[in-house]
């Protein structure tokens, strides 16, 4: 195992076996969502991005930042691969939160990782940063996944392809979907134009969410909000919660 390697599990806080298996990738899967926050900034900050992997180890793994799906993903990714797993990253498009006439060009797009392991293929994907699965998601129509409180499921159709939906408390909605047949994903077709300061991160007992100045702590039931005023508290609660410092 080489020292790149060693450093992410590390990071990750990871132990144990090695061995491919599903319950390996759900346990990397895990650990990477509850260290590795995603965040926005470099984009809403108007920096560069590079979906290289020298430069994502950089910034990830050594400066201890967090990324967006693209680079999340493609990281983990390569993670998976020096492991031992066969992996295809894949586009999506993000349904969540967006209205029901909004254009299709329109619709954010994401990225996934299908991971293929004895003759089955599962989603894994480190890069929502909300609530989303934290474990992987058997590629098979009409499958449900729970994860504690959580429930989703798996569905296909001619039009969407895969589609992930989550339960809400009233209906099924749709996080989600993505064609198996795609090239293969290998950078962002287009980033995200949103210029709000935005970081999330799944914790054991909730979430850690933030919108420019505003935080927000979900633990159990519970909800703190906390707002900074100043460039400096909100540098301090961005380390705080997220672990990230910003040069």
């Amino acid at each position: 195992m080489n020292s790149q390697i060693q450093q992410y599990l590390k990071l990750i806080q990871f132990q144990g076996s090695l061995e491919p298996s599903i319950k390996l990738l759900g346990q990397l899967q895990t650990r990477h969502l509850h260290i590795i926050p995603y965040e926005n900034l470099d984009v809403a900050l108007k920096y560069g991005i590079s979906f290289a992997i020298p430069d994502l180890f950089q910034k990830i793994i050594i400066q201890h930042r967090g990324g967006n799906c693209f680079e999340l993903n493609i990281l983990f990714s390569w993670l998976l691969r020096e492991l031992g797993f066969s992996v295809t990253n894949r586009y999506a498009q993000f349904w969540r939160n967006v209205e029901a006439n909004t254009p299709v060009e329109d619709v954010p797009m994401h990225q996934l990782l299908l991971v293929h392991f004895a003759g089955r293929s599962y989603i894994s994907d480190v890069g929502v940063g909300a609530v989303a699965p934290c474990k992987p998601v058997p590629l098979i129509a009409g499958h449900q996944h729970r994860e504690g409180n959580e429930l989703y499921k798996i569905e296909r159709d001619e039009v969407n392809g895969w589609m992930l939906y989550e339960q809400t408390k009233h209906d099924w909605r749709l996080l989600y979907s993505f064609f198996d047949d795609a090239n293969d994903a290998k950078f962002a077709p287009r980033l995200s134009k949103q210029k709000n300061k935005i970081a999330m991160i799944r914790t054991p007992r909730g979430r850690h969410t933030m919108l420019n100045n505003e935080f927000r702590i979900y633990e159990g039931q519970s909800l703190t909000t906390y707002s900074t005023h100043n460039e400096k508290d909100w540098r301090q609660a961005l380390h705080r919660f997220f672990h990230i410092t910003l040069d």
